[in-house]
């Protein structure tokens, strides 16, 4: 069974379940109001025959034969249609309820009879339902007291064929009109549930189409309101846009990765024909040695990367001297500058909380894309600036700089603005990708500034240690070197 099928029936009998609630309730209030009614004016002509009031000043040794004929008179101007009454005096030697008088209406019905026999000599009002001679019928007994002494019983009652009638005919244009509106209900029912559910249908339709065809550029549309199901229509095509692009990074990376391999296989396959042809030869064997050191240089970025997104690269949490790891950088790129000048621009001491490795890593690709793309007698210039709660770490150089059009794409994996110059190099076209995910594993972010032909300027933002951060610190393990200025003219 469909959940739509099984919506509308639920949807149906919730309906089904209220709607015989109400009804009974509805059948209960009428059929109460009415019998109240009913009582209401029984009660009244038991009180209008009530010989209390009239008989209040007769001794009660008086006979029966006046209170006889004093009931007689007072039952009589009540016979009314529709209301009976009937007096019963109790016989005062054997205590036996005698019928002194009753309304004439009776005597067409062939009720001579108590009323209600049960009630008779009780010293309580009774009301009861009773059915006499196939007559449902309402009888009130009250009992009749002269002078404080219990003398007999008033029976009034009337015919509940009215109240019957209106309780029937109600309960069955209840049960009609609850048939009607359940079928309704259902076509109803089902033509909203189906309408709700169409962005359901529709998602498992793409779902079933994507996997069929191999085709994550489709798209789920929906042109509802922005309510649960658009919202999961929202995330399904966010999902799958994900998707999309991880699956073209991953192809891409696929490709890359094979073309990357296969350049460096290539050659040392070539040289070793080479020698195999003409011998030990020591140009062959650097350009072997060079491009192995290439590919050990690539697999170990890819397996830096492949644990950071598997989230299995620890990072250890101390606080950290951003100035002297800046120092150590700057003295390590001088010793690899090949002709490209090294600088020191402003150093301000600042502390943040992370990993001093990683940290010097991610300078160290920084400063190391700077040089490869700075032609000699270029400026590499390292800064430092302490900012309110964060630093920046500047990395500037003089180099041939980045189109504009490239700028959003230089931190992907193997994306290269010039790949046969960074080739030629000896790059992997991961240092970056690398630099961008140390950023942000120590809660920084990084960004690029660059105009083809002046140079670029890459900043790392980093947030700065709190007091708390470095009073909790394991171990402070970099001493706070002040950095030494050196000469501009290096």
């Amino acid at each position: 069974m469909s959940i739509r099928t099984r919506l509308t029936f639920l949807y149906a009998s919730l309906l089904a379940i209220a709607m015989l609630m109400f009804s009974a309730a509805t059948l209960s209030v009428l059929s109460w109001t009415l019998r109240r009614q009913v009582d209401e004016a029984l009660l009244k002509a038991a009180s209008d025959v009530h010989l209390e009031a009239v008989l209040g000043a007769v001794p009660p040794a008086s006979d029966n034969a006046l209170l006889s004929e004093l009931a007689r008179m007072r039952a009589n101007t009540l016979d009314t249609p529709g209301v009976f009454v009937q007096i019963w005096l109790r016989d005062p030697q054997t205590g036996r309820p005698i019928l002194h008088d009753y309304s004439w209406s009776l005597m067409g019905l062939g009720l001579t009879s108590p009323l209600d026999p049960n009630a008779l000599g009780a010293s309580v009002e009774i009301r009861r339902d009773v059915t006499l001679n196939g007559h449902h019928m309402r009888v009130v007994s009250i009992p009749l007291e002269i002078n404080g002494e219990l003398r007999g019983t008033i029976q009034t009652a009337q015919s509940l064929r009215t109240v019957d009638a209106a309780v029937d005919r109600l309960l069955k244009i209840m049960l009609i009109g609850g048939a009607l509106t359940m079928l309704a209900a259902l076509l109803i029912g089902d033509y909203l549930t189906r309408r709700a559910l169409q962005p359901i249908d529709t998602i498992a339709q793409t779902a079933q189409q994507i996997t069929a065809a191999d085709d994550l550029s489709r798209r789920i549309p929906y042109n509802g309101p922005p309510d649960e199901l658009g919202q999961l229509t929202q995330t399904f095509n966010e999902t799958l846009e994900r998707l999309e692009r991880l699956f073209n990074v991953q192809r891409r990376f696929v490709a890359d990765v094979s073309h990357e391999m296969r350049t460096p296989l290539t050659t040392i396959r070539g040289n070793l024909d080479l020698m195999r042809r003409f011998g030990y030869d020591e140009e062959a064997v650097e350009a072997i040695d060079s491009e192995a050191r290439r590919m050990s240089r690539l697999v170990e970025d890819l397996l830096l990367l492949a644990k950071a997104d598997a989230g299995r690269l620890p990072l250890e949490r101390q606080v950290v001297d951003v100035d002297a790891i800046v120092v150590e950088v700057f003295n390590q790129a001088r010793v690899l500058s090949n002709g490209v000048k090294v600088a020191l621009g402003q150093i301000d001491t600042a502390r943040v909380l992370g990993d001093p490795d990683r940290l010097k890593q991610l300078l160290l690709n920084l400063v190391s894309n700077g040089l490869k793309y700075t032609p000699e007698g270029g400026t590499v210039t390292l800064s430092v600036q302490r900012q309110e709660h964060t630093v920046a770490i500047s990395v500037a150089d003089t180099g041939i700089g980045i189109p504009a059009e490239d700028l959003p794409h230089i931190f992907d994996r193997f994306y290269r603005v010039d790949k046969a110059r960074s080739r030629a190099q000896g790059g992997t076209g991961l240092g970056l990708s690398i630099a961008r995910w140390l950023a942000e594993a120590h809660g920084g972010h990084i960004s690029v500034t660059s105009e083809v032909g002046k140079g670029s300027v890459f900043t790392v933002t980093l947030p700065l240690v709190s007091d708390h951060q470095q009073r909790s610190s394991i171990r402070d393990t970099l001493p706070n070197l002040r950095p030494v200025r050196l000469p501009r003219s290096h």
